[in-house]
């Protein structure tokens, strides 16, 4: 028996690799999809300001953002230069510091940089990110004019114990945590969670369509063939599943596989992972076995299973983050197995989950398996006792 299920499988495993348009959508589009949405998300997010200035303040705050990483510094030379660069939106925003700044502050008189802002929409963000640098950095000079106007102290003297001050009091280190866990710098949606949507959008649809051939196997006579050898219905109909699982297996696989060795996506757990895949692939199997048992015109089924493939790919969350859904939103996706395989990858990935941290999405994607799998058969079963 066993050896008559994996003789099935790999048949219509086999029977994929024939056509050449499979070739491109299982091997290609995929990587090719991850490499077009996913670097775009990828790239630093460190946005790039001009300065004007060479002083010793405006060195100072150029080393601040620099060191902060709050922004990358380009330095310009003349405010007109730099009105120009953000005119042009090729940079955000830029601020001009005078040279004279460090003497204005010791001499207890007001500084006035000029901070110059586009229209995009992080200038605001950025407007305070330079002003807090600058605000920064003038705080010894300020305190030391201070200090020689109350005290009668050379600026010399004024200097040094400012300076001292400054570097012997503590640091304040705030600690930033997402209350619903996780990792606050790391990013929202990258090119690891284009992998994901991508690998299950695509395992999920490459069984499905597995439906029209199942269907043509009928109609070829194939399926009668075998029921006329020494075997059972139920091998044919675990040897036909198997098919289908092996195809949608290969395909996660290999997209796992292909986007760490070529983006260097991280999986967590590979185990684990596997785990999520082995099931997420029994399901779109189950499914395209209910499809090809219901069905009976190869070509219709391919229309329908690619528009149901997408359709349910989309409101699981393969195509946008499920982040971005609202709270409704987000519990009709969870009527899809995508959107628990989803949460799956989610804690393994971004949590550093294990197996036992996803067993919920588990069991519910094996539920899933199984009642697909159960009606396929039930309704296979009906198909092939009437040819």
């Amino acid at each position: 028996m066993i050896t008559k299920i994996v003789t099935i499988a790999r048949y219509n495993l086999v029977r994929m690799f024939r056509e050449r348009a499979n070739l491109f959508f299982v091997l290609v589009f995929p990587i090719a999809i991850i490499a077009v949405i996913g670097t775009q998300f990828a790239g630093e997010d460190t946005p790039e300001v001009g300065l004007v200035g060479t002083g010793d303040l405006a060195e100072r705050t150029a080393d601040r953002l620099e060191d902060t990483g709050a922004a990358d510094v380009r330095r310009v030379d003349t405010a007109a230069d730099l009105r120009d660069l953000v005119v042009d939106e090729t940079l955000p925003a830029g601020i001009v510091v005078p040279d004279d700044a460090e003497a204005v502050l010791r001499d207890g008189r007001t500084l006035e940089p000029v901070v110059m802002l586009g229209s995009g929409e992080d200038a605001a963000q950025l407007e305070g990110v330079l002003t807090r640098a600058v605000e920064a950095e003038a705080v010894v000079p300020r305190a030391t004019g201070e200090l020689v106007s109350r005290m009668d102290a050379s600026p010399e003297e004024a200097s040094s114990v400012v300076a001292g001050m400054a570097e012997a009091l503590p640091a304040v280190e705030i600690e930033r945590v997402l209350a619903g866990g996780g990792d606050p710098d790391e990013e929202e949606y990258g090119i690891d969670q284009v992998a994901v949507g991508m690998l299950l959008l695509m395992t999920f649809l490459n069984a499905l369509t597995g439906a029209a051939s199942l269907i043509q196997s009928r109609k070829h006579g194939v399926s009668r063939r075998m029921m006329g050898t020494p075997t059972s219905l139920r091998t044919i109909v675990i040897g036909e599943g198997a098919g289908r699982w092996s195809v949608g297996m290969f395909q996660a696989l290999y997209i796992m596989v292909a986007s760490a060795l070529i983006f260097g996506v991280t999986w967590g757990d590979i185990p684990a992972a596997v785990v999520v895949l082995v099931l997420f692939a029994a399901v779109a199997a189950g499914a395209a076995m209910l499809v090809g048992a219901v069905m009976h015109n190869d070509e219709q089924a391919a229309g329908v299973t690619v528009m149901v493939g997408l359709g349910l790919g989309a409101l699981g969350g393969t195509m946008l983050p499920l982040e971005l859904f609202g709270s409704t939103m987000n519990t009709v996706a969870h009527f899809t197995p995508h959107a628990w395989a989803i949460d799956a990858f989610t804690e393994l990935t971004r949590r550093g989950g294990t197996v036992a941290d996803i067993l919920p999405e588990l069991g519910v994607l094996a539920a899933f398996a199984v009642v697909l799998f159960a009606l396929a058969a039930w309704r296979l079963r009906l198909t092939l006792t009437r040819l």
